[in-house]
């Protein structure tokens, strides 16, 4: 295990409450969020993370942490995620425990068993269940795990309405609460020379994970079909699941696998458009990612996606299936997508920024650990 030194600093007259965070896996949005609330030590929070050390380079950035091994998803690693935990309970003693993604429930249900009941916060970022539309025997033992894991801690987070939603239609216990993602300012300078290909070139951006739940498939085998020669469609990012649908690319895609997290800007401020083909979605990072640069989104109508997209203003949703999404690339006209880019700048600045997700979160661990 290794341990960085503590972060000063705060708001002045308020007493600097402890929070330890636990995720088994911090791949993708669960890194991403993790950088964005360690900045909860500039508002009165010492914030410590409990994370796989295979998975430190995903959440790219300087965090009070400790690791555990996890090669490989299984019984050691999520023993190995347990003794992690309950040794940084000891040593830690935090006012509020955040527990994020459903593997981190077995340390809530372990911490509630051994009389343990300090402050507690689930956070499922997107529940497990919605995986499982396809194998209904899992999907049952994932619901009745999951609905009745989250009424062990005081307050479900929530990070969309829909995620909300979704809790309350399957009868899932405790109290949920709301606080909508949001992301930090654009780099100040992108680069401009990331794409090629002349001046009438359309140039399409997917950035994600090529598995299932992200919907690559579908989206390169509607690209396929829609026959622009004047589409680029340039790839950010690599399977990590390995459930079987990632698929290579094709003419006119261009795969670039992951990027650093610091680059991103670059991608989202060349491309014209930002294309997010889910099969469900608590939330979807990207979108804000992209507004902020100026970069409308095309979504799926799964999750939460159309909630964060004004039709026609700052970019659109369509059906999830090959057909829709190649009618969709057909459609798109780059002066129209140009048109858009105010309304996705302002979007970003009245919805999506951090400041105000860090300010909602900030009250609600307050609250929770009164």
């Amino acid at each position: 295990m290794d341990h960085s030194s503590r972060r000063g600093g705060g708001d002045a007259g308020k007493e600097r409450l402890r929070v330890l965070n636990l995720c088994e896996s911090a791949q993708g949005g669960a890194g991403s969020y993790f950088r964005h609330i360690a900045a909860l030590e500039e508002r009165g929070f010492d914030m410590e993370f409990v994370l796989a050390q295979e998975h430190v380079a995903a959440v790219d950035a300087d965090l009070t942490m400790t690791t555990f091994p996890r090669p490989r998803r299984g019984s050691r690693g999520l023993r190995a995620m347990l003794a992690a935990f309950r040794a940084r309970l000891r040593a830690q003693d935090p006012d509020v425990c955040v527990f994020h993604s459903s593997f981190a429930l077995a340390a809530l249900a372990a911490m509630r068993a051994a009389g343990d009941r300090r402050p507690a916060v689930y956070c499922p970022h997107g529940w497990a269940v919605s995986s499982y539309a396809e194998a209904p025997l899992r999907r049952a033992l994932v619901r009745v795990l999951e609905g009745r894991g989250s009424g062990l801690a005081d307050v479900t987070l929530c990070v969309s309405e829909h995620e909300r939603e979704v809790a309350r239609a399957l009868g899932y216990r405790g109290r949920f609460e709301v606080v909508e993602n949001g992301v930090p300012p654009p780099r100040a300078e992108a680069r401009s020379d990331l794409f090629g290909g002349g001046t009438g070139v359309i140039h399409l951006l997917f950035v994600g994970r090529l598995d299932r739940q992200k919907g690559f498939d579908l989206l390169a085998e509607a690209f396929e079909r829609a026959r622009r020669p004047d589409l680029r469609l340039h790839v950010v990012g690599e399977a990590v699941r390995g459930d079987g649908v990632a698929r290579s690319g094709g003419e006119g895609i261009v795969m670039h696998g992951w990027v650093p997290a610091s680059r991103l800007d670059d991608w989202y401020a060349l491309a014209d458009a930002l294309v997010v083909p889910s099969r469900w979605e608590a939330f979807g990072l990207v979108v804000p990612e992209a507004l902020r640069n100026g970069t409308p989104v095309f979504t799926s109508d799964q999750g939460a996606l159309p909630s964060l997209i004004e039709p026609g203003r700052t970019g659109g949703h369509v059906p999830l299936t090959v057909d829709d999404l190649a009618a969709l690339l057909r459609s798109l006209d780059r002066q129209a997508l140009r048109a858009m880019r105010p309304a996705c700048r302002a979007a970003y600045e009245t919805r999506f920024r951090l400041e105000r997700q860090l300010e909602e979160l900030a009250a609600l661990l307050r609250a929770v650990a009164r």
